[in-house]
């Protein structure tokens, strides 16, 4: 009696794996991520012939800094849903936004919903799909905690008459954000102010998000990365740049002859007191006009700074700009019980949100005279209707 040839096994699955891994490794955000990744590494051997600088990571930047070093030689895989390893940046989890969350993305259409009522349509930006891009889908559109974020953050900018100039400004302008993390708020300020150059200071390590991110999003800007040569060489032509990234440990030798806005995002609050006075000088020194903060005045777990507010008041008139009654990461069903929504948000009751939108005007701008320091001093009115300057 004959064997039965052996049925040979099947290999698709492999080979269709294989396919892709290799059409992806040959991707223009495959492509983007090396380059990005080989100007992060020269940034890396240009920090280390520096000596040591107050703005080195504090601990808490040490240890989170070190959950993602595996970007440093990320697979094609990974770089295909970058969006889903920022959580090292944000917390936000792909999981959280599963289609079975439907209480939860009834809460956030809810606040998408109150948020468009007071900003309009002309300053949301959803969140795209490209590489990993997830949220709840919202009329056909994705949205989650990052983008409403982002969108209150325009909406405070709006409020406070600093956007206008720069959605459709005459000549070119420089906005400078300090910690962009994953380049989330970079791409939504990009695509409704195209006519600004977008610096951003960071640890070079988070340009393997924020620079692989908005190269691939942004697919004819002129996108450079400060890794050798002269700083101020490079700032000489910022006028022609869209997306430029520069080493948080280049600060002192930051000197653009312009800058029109300092922002930062939820990373002031993570920093020493000497780190945040150093970039608040920074931006008094190269007279921004504003210097627009998101931030609680201290994470709890931070024992090295005292309050955001308090240094950012020592350079700038600072003015809380109220958006909504609950701070980004919460729902409005944590607001104080109450029939109706309107009821709730008209609630008088409500605890201040502990993130603040707050946004500096540099005391050198008002009336062409020196204001003297004051932490106890507010700004006077930034074009806010009467009433709606926080008190």
């Amino acid at each position: 009696m004959q064997d039965t040839p052996a049925k040979k096994q099947s290999t698709e699955f492999t080979e269709a794996v294989q396919h892709r891994i290799a059409a992806l490794r040959n991707s223009v955000a495959f492509q983007n991520y090396e380059d990005v990744r080989n100007h992060v590494l020269r940034m890396k051997d240009l920090e280390a012939q520096r000596s040591e600088t107050v703005l080195k990571p504090s601990a808490y930047w040490r240890e989170e800094l070190e959950n993602f070093e595996y970007m440093l030689d990320a697979h094609p895989l990974i770089i295909d849903k970058l969006r889903h390893h920022s959580y090292h940046v944000t917390g936000l989890r792909v999981y959280d936004y599963r289609s079975n969350k439907d209480s939860v993305r009834e809460l956030l259409a809810e606040k998408l919903e109150v948020l468009v009522k007071m900003g309009g349509h002309d300053l949301l930006v959803p969140e795209p799909r490209d590489m990993g891009g997830f949220g709840f889908e919202i009329e056909g559109q994705l949205y989650n905690i990052d983008t409403l974020k982002f969108y209150e953050v325009l909406i405070a900018m709006q409020r406070s008459s600093i956007l206008p100039d720069l959605r459709k400004p005459a000549d070119r302008k420089l906005v400078w954000e300090i910690g962009a993390g994953w380049g989330g708020f970079a791409y939504q300020f990009k695509t409704i102010c195209s006519n600004v150059t977008y610096v951003i200071m960071d640890f070079p390590e988070l340009f393997l998000f924020s620079g692989t991110y908005l190269k691939t999003m942004f697919p004819e800007a002129r996108v450079e990365f400060f890794d050798h040569g002269s700083l101020g060489k490079l700032l000489g032509q910022w006028r022609d740049i869209d997306f430029l990234f520069v080493p948080n440990t280049f600060l002192d030798d930051f000197s653009p002859d312009q800058v029109d806005l300092a922002i930062n995002m939820v990373s002031f609050q993570e920093m020493t007191s000497d780190q945040v006075r150093a970039y608040v000088e920074k931006a008094h020194e190269l007279q921004s006009p504003y210097l627009y903060s998101l931030n609680r005045d201290r994470s709890p777990y931070n024992r090295e700074l005292l309050s955001v507010s308090n240094i950012i008041a020592e350079r700038f008139l600072p003015r809380q700009i109220p958006v909504l009654p609950v701070s980004y990461p919460k729902m409005l069903n944590k607001l104080t019980k109450a029939r109706g929504l309107r009821a709730r948000l008209k609630k008088k009751k409500v605890t201040r949100p502990d993130y603040k939108h707050i946004v500096g005007c540099h005391r050198m701008t008002l009336n062409g005279k020196h204001i003297p320091g004051s932490t106890g001093e507010a700004a006077p009115s930034l074009g806010l209707p009467p009433g709606e300057a926080s008190e």
